[in-house]
């Protein structure tokens, strides 16, 4: 059969065209969303700095770092090919989506039919968290894309053991892994369901157990730098000991129609945690209906599909139990690596289930993609709101600098405004500006991959913009008023621009032009 006639068959199916025309739509507005966004946040911020250091650099930041190489490997290339813009790094991000409907269209299609792509598409384009793996310049839509490659490809050796298909799981579980340590969790989980599945259907393992062995060989080098960085977790790391208000978080993080550190716009906390509650009770009344129609079920698929949701939630459930008997390494966001393991999952059940004809469990369904596409919808225009401020902000900031010089030039922040800093090394990238981080005392601090200098002495001879930001977090203002005073007598502020970027908690952003007092003096005598 001829490529043309290949393609008439494909699209042949009115549920195949259906998930195609909704895959196309998905990605036409995360590619809207992208080139709308003119601002990015600090992570996007450290990924743009990541690529400006060489392969080799990189991997020796990452390996003082919390994440694998492959992503920024992956978007240096990328970047070399299309450039470094926002919007270019942006879309390298919606590749990773576009790669998951991919797998949609074809893979889970093969194995699971049209229905399940077609459900598991809708669903992962509704999934407001989808939005924000999308157009955000991490490796989350990635993560997410090698994952499920990686579960495909072990269901793939399940049927037909063929050393072709066990490559396939090898070279998936290494891409997953050195791209996320929690698809590195995920690729372990993987391959322990599937020799439990090999072993109890006595099928045949030689290949398996090769293909882990040369996984172990294959990440082998890598294990050096995650030794270093676990000894670095168990001493010290950002994240925070987990409390109930994060587990509810995990509960609901994936259907918010608001990312957490954003402030709340079109809608408040109680219409929000309403909204979330009804999508949470209306999962419960599915999965119930799963149990009570469990006999007209296919028991295989039904089987599978939990295979993948495991594959989802004994990463997720191991990670959070680490978190309490040692020390915390679970943040919402990590979920995201393993998404489309428990997309595939729910979507197979709702096909059996919405396939078994009970009218009851269709209700069910109809409903939660509805909640789900009115979550989606709120997503969307409280995230746009969100941008327009946030774009606001950064035009003032680039209005504030122009007419000043900023290719040749420092800026200085205190310790607890590096990473604002870092922001400002990537909006003025000059190789003739310094960025210097004040500290009373030396800190233990790597500021890589940014090109940040530490300094422990207060300047006193040369002019620079002085950036800080503000809460209230004591120690900051602290840290903000002993470097003030510490100028003071001999700097002036000749231009200024404050913002509150965050009302609801007092948070903001300041630059301070400092000019040096004598040298001003010397001016203004010159002027007369």
């Amino acid at each position: 059969m001829d490529f043309k006639n290949r393609l008439a068959a494909f699209c042949s199916s009115t549920k195949r065209m259906t998930s195609i025309m909704i895959a196309l739509m998905a990605i036409s507005l995360f590619l809207f969303i992208a080139a709308y966004n003119d601002s990015f946040v600090f992570d996007e911020a450290y990924s743009m700095a990541m690529i400006q250091h060489s392969f080799f650099e990189i991997w020796k930041i990452t390996a003082a770092d919390v994440h694998p190489p492959l992503y920024y490997f992956m978007l240096k290339s990328f970047a070399f090919l299309f450039g470094n813009s926002l919007l270019t790094l942006r879309i390298f991000s919606v590749l990773g989506i576009l790669g998951v409907f991919l797998l949609a269209m074809f893979p889970i299609r093969r194995y699971f039919g049209a229905s399940v792509s077609l459900v598991f598409i809708v669903i992962v384009t509704l999934l407001p968290v989808t939005q924000y793996l999308a157009d955000e310049i991490r490796m989350y839509s990635w993560t997410m894309f090698f994952t499920l490659a990686n579960a495909l490809a072990a269901y793939k050796v399940f049927k037909n053991s063929s050393l072709l298909n066990n490559l396939l799981l090898l070279f998936t579980a290494l891409c997953a892994s050195y791209t996320h340590y929690y698809s590195l969790m995920g690729s372990a989980t993987i391959f322990g369901i599937l020799l439990f599945f090999l072993i109890i259907n006595k099928k045949k393992l030689s290949y398996t157990i090769v293909a882990i062995v040369a996984f172990m060989i294959g990440y082998a080098i890598w294990i050096p730098e995650l030794i270093s960085q676990v000894t670095a977790v168990n001493h010290n790391y950002w994240i925070t000991k987990l409390t109930l208000k994060d587990l509810l978080l995990f509960s609901y993080y994936l259907f918010s129609p608001k990312e957490p550190t954003h402030p709340y716009t079109i809608f408040t906390l109680p219409v929000m945690a309403v909204a979330l509650s009804f999508m949470l009770l209306l999962l419960a009344a599915l999965a119930g209906a799963i149990v009570k129609e469990y006999k007209k079920l296919n028991r295989t698929k039904v089987i599978t599909a939990l295979a993948f949701i495991a594959a989802f939630f004994i990463p997720v459930i191991s990670a959070i139990i680490i978190s309490y008997i040692m020390k915390p390494i679970m943040i919402p966001r990590y979920m995201t690596t393993l998404l489309g393991c428990l997309a595939l999952g729910i979507s197979i059940l709702v096909a059996e289930l919405y396939g078994s004809g009970a009218k009851r469990a269709r209700i069910l369904i109809t409903t939660s993609i509805w909640m789900l596409l009115i979550l989606s919808v709120a997503r969307f225009f409280s995230e746009k709101e969100h941008m327009e401020k946030t774009n606001n902000e950064y035009a003032e900031i680039q209005k504030y600098f122009e007419g000043k010089n900023t290719d040749k030039t420092v800026f200085i922040s205190t310790f607890s405004a590096c990473g604002w800093l870092g922001m400002l090394s990537i909006m003025y990238p000059n190789d003739n500006n310094l960025y210097f981080v004040y500290s009373e005392k030396k800190t233990p601090v790597s500021y890589q991959p940014f090109k940040l200098i530490e300094v422990n002495t207060l300047p006193h001879d040369f002019d620079f913009h002085y950036t800080q930001s503000f809460d209230e977090n004591v120690i900051q203002t602290r840290a903000n008023n002993h470097f003030m005073d510490g100028v003071r007598p001999n700097y002036i502020i000749t231009d200024s621009l404050i913002q509150l970027t965050h009302p609801q908690k007092f948070e903001g952003k300041e630059i301070f032009l400092m000019k040096t007092i004598h040298r001003e003096r010397e001016k203004q005598q010159n002027t007369h």
